[in-house]
């Protein structure tokens, strides 16, 4: 199927409500993700926009069932097909109930004439939440209204969105610790980069980079589904036991390995422990957490192995100790950036 990029439309917020709904539908396709990310970088407006939609989304899928949101969606279709003249729009509709705030996706509706302007207003208001975020090589823990405690990872956002019958997290970038508080009422989903986990009193780590998707579970129980308003046919939830990770990259299909839960959750107590790992990937994990950046000169560096603990944000005793134990040395350091290459053997 070719996907068709979405039109021009009149507001800013129902491009990216189309956009939505045109990424979710063409999956990876790499056509329609260059279109969008030309549309999403042409201005500042533009990302700020998708932002709102994903949440809208995030929190439409959440509540999707919700009595509320099915009487809310009976009555917006009879009035949109009561209304003349009609014009067909991607929106968003929102129930706002005394001072339950609830977005719900419409999707490709008939609405009347200067409905998505107020629409839209709406839904930039609801969606807000409460947004909390770190710098690159900072850590913060946030305890909820319910006692869930959300602690964030280095470079990392996340907006919160909680409701009576939900309490839905965004987690825009980096990576999270979640340890939710029971309540069998309210499910806590977490929303990011496409799919939802959900989960019941656990605990649970959430990281995303790029076309890397990983959720890792410490306790309890989690189900991760590919996303708000998947197709009919698409894969079922998968089930994640303790001690397992969930790793996603790009569209390949997603794996389930067990893997060494301390390690993992070690950055939460300012480390980074490495088992015989690439030394690219060390490379990579050691840069998150600090503006000054290692960069291996030579290609035949990267598959060097590396095994220690490290403290996040110290690249010096992490090039040091590279220096120490590898045939490796400085090729040069130029402001935040440090070279490294293979030594040359010495002679005698």
């Amino acid at each position: 199927m070719k996907w068709k990029v979405p039109p021009m439309a009149d507001d800013i917020d129902e491009e990216a409500a189309r956009w939505s709904e045109v990424l979710r539908e063409a999956g990876d396709d790499p056509s329609v993700r260059e279109a969008f990310e030309s549309w999403r970088l042409r201005s500042p407006a533009h990302a700020a926009a998708f932002r709102r939609a994903r949440h809208a989304r995030a929190l439409a899928g959440a509540v999707a069932d919700a009595p509320e949101i099915m009487a809310l969606r009976r009555a917006t279709m009879a009035r949109a097909s009561r209304a003349r003249p009609r014009r067909t729009v991607w929106a968003y509709g929102l129930s706002i109930a005394a001072s339950l705030f609830v977005a719900v996706l419409l999707g490709s509706l008939v609405v009347w004439p200067g409905a998505s302007q107020r629409i839209y207003q709406e839904v930039q208001d609801a969606v807000a939440g409460d947004v909390h975020e770190t710098g690159v090589g900072q850590r913060s823990m946030v305890t909820l209204e319910d006692g869930s405690v959300i602690t964030l990872n280095t470079d990392s956002r996340v907006s919160v969105h909680y409701a009576p019958s939900v309490r839905a997290i965004t987690l825009e970038r980096g990576q999270a610790l979640f340890k939710v508080a029971p309540d069998r009422a309210r499910p806590f989903i977490v929303t990011a980069d496409g799919r939802q986990v959900t989960a019941l009193g656990t605990e649970f780590e959430v990281h995303v980079s790029g076309q890397l998707f990983e959720v890792t579970l410490l306790e309890g129980r989690v189900a991760v589904t590919r996303g708000v308003g998947t197709a009919a046919g698409a894969a079922p939830p998968m089930e994640l036991h303790p001690g397992q990770k969930l790793i996603a990259v790009a569209a390949e299909p997603p794996q389930v390995r067990i893997t060494d839960v301390k390690r993992e959750v070690s950055w939460r107590h300012g480390q980074v422990v490495f088992e015989d790992d690439r030394l690219a990937d060390a490379v990579a994990e050691m840069n998150r957490y600090s503006r000054s950046q290692v960069v291996l000169g030579d290609a035949q560096l990267a598959s060097l192995k590396i095994s220690g603990a490290f403290n996040t944000g110290d690249t010096a005793t992490f090039v040091e100790a590279l220096t120490a134990y590898f045939p490796i040395e400085r090729a040069e350091h130029a402001g935040d950036t440090i070279v490294l290459k293979s030594r040359a053997p010495s002679r005698g």
